[in-house]
């Protein structure tokens, strides 16, 4: 075995550091509250939109940009991070995202909605690449993919009871004014606790990165695998957000607020379902089949809504594609971010967070606004075949779904990865 090769390994045995239990704690309380705030804001972000009778070129700008500006910025903030510390950019970004959310309700205007919605990205940019950095930072190659699953069940199941809270709560209000102020001050005061524990978290003990680099994408040139890794899941992202413009038009048209927050309420048990269910085993599966698990099995969500339109238009066949979206997703959150994290230096976990998320919000960006225009154009040249329209747009994302998620089978996993599972075949052989 070469030097380099067992300097990797010494790495491997030596990285465990930071993971007190105070430590994890505060992770995991972070974890469930920012979680639940995250996903109830971007579920509603778009309903509210839909509310205060935005333009439907707003509403495309909001989602188009949303995914652009929450990926694209992580690039930057992902460096800052591996420099100043992970706390203190943790801390920023989810104030700035709960004040943004806070101020949505006394926006009445699509076009200034936008402005909000970009602060509030803002805010999720600093906060994403500091918060998985940690999770690198207090684990090891060998463990690392356990704790992930473990937080992504803890933000599932926070997901689960906030969705539930909120579903709840906003039925309280006399008007749907009030029931979306209600909903969105509640989002944003989930933000506020989190940001109080953030307070109390203390950065692990890590390798700082002094040197001042510039925009660069030298994490793509120096690892190929990791580069080959960012194509592949781009170009699936890029079928992903396909949907994202028509999917909300059949979503509105067969159910109800109300219902749709139950929908996405099973999404988040599945998640918790599933992990809990495969949690012990999850550290012995390679980062490549979970990817291929959480995204090939993906294109049966627009298949499900097309069907709803033609046959079955009753909101209850949307509980199977939650049902399914939830699980893959799961499989799909920990081997993305344990591939990121296995790919990295000890140094660059922040960077390597930031490299990967700039791709994906380009590729999510065209998606989404591509998709947004070729609506736009059929359906306002077929007024009189509009659900027709929609049905085959549906079919087309699932068939760029499915084809896009073969795209893993190409995929290798990461050199680091590939050590630690060989060290643990040779203690194997040898013990047996």
């Amino acid at each position: 075995m070469s030097e380099n090769t067992d300097e990797k390994i010494d790495v491997e045995e030596n990285n465990e550091i930071g993971g007190t239990k105070s430590t994890r704690l505060l992770l995991y309380l972070i974890a469930g509250l920012s979680s639940s705030a995250v996903f109830i804001a971007r579920v509603f972000i778009g309903l509210y939109a839909a509310f205060i009778d935005s333009s439907a070129l707003a509403i495309s700008f909001i989602v188009s940009l949303r995914n652009l500006i929450q990926q694209v910025f992580q690039f930057t903030f992902g460096r800052i991070p591996d420099r100043i510390g992970r706390k203190i950019v943790m801390l920023f970004g989810i104030i700035i995202a709960g004040i943004s959310i806070a101020l949505f309700p006394l926006i009445k205007n699509g076009w200034v909605l936008v402005g909000g919605v970009v602060g509030f990205l803002i805010g999720f940019s600093m906060y994403y690449p500091s918060f998985t950095a940690i999770q690198g930072d207090i684990t090891n190659r060998k463990n690392r993919a356990g704790l992930i699953s473990l937080i992504t069940i803890i933000g599932a199941f926070a997901t689960l009871i906030g969705l539930i809270v909120v579903g709840f709560a906003g039925e309280i209000g006399s008007t749907e004014t009030m029931q979306y102020t209600i909903i969105l001050e509640l989002t944003a005061g989930i933000f506020l606790l989190a940001a109080i524990v953030s307070v109390f978290l203390h950065d692990p003990p890590r390798e700082k990165l002094k040197e001042k680099t510039h925009f660069s994408f030298d994490p793509l040139r120096a690892n190929p695998n990791f580069r080959r890794f960012v194509i592949i899941n781009s170009i699936m992202s890029f079928t992903m957000a396909l949907g994202w413009p028509i999917f909300p038009i059949v979503r509105e048209e067969y159910a109800t607020t109300i219902q749709n927050t139950w929908i996405w309420a099973i999404f988040a048990a599945c998640q918790i379902i599933v992990l809990l269910a495969t949690y012990k085993l999850i550290n012995r599966v390679g980062r490549k089949p979970l990817l291929l698990i959480g995204r090939i099995a993906m294109f049966i969500v627009p298949l499900i809504l097309a069907i709803s339109i033609r046959w079955f238009p009753d909101w209850r066949i949307y509980i199977i594609s939650g049902s399914i979206s939830g699980a893959c997703n799961a499989f799909y959150m920990v081997g993305q971010n344990s591939f990121i994290l296995d790919s990295a230096t000890e140094k660059e976990k922040g960077t390597y967070t930031g490299v990967y998320n700039f791709f994906i919000g380009i590729s999510t960006f065209l998606g989404s606004l591509i998709m947004g225009l070729i609506a736009d154009f059929f359906i306002v040249r077929f007024t009189s075949y509009y659900w027709t329209v929609i049905f085959a747009l549906n079919l087309v994302v699932a068939g760029a779904r499915f084809l896009g998620g073969f795209g893993y089978f190409f995929m290798k996993e990461p050199i680091q990865t590939q050590i630690v599972n060989k060290l643990d075949d040779d203690t194997s052989t040898q013990t047996s």
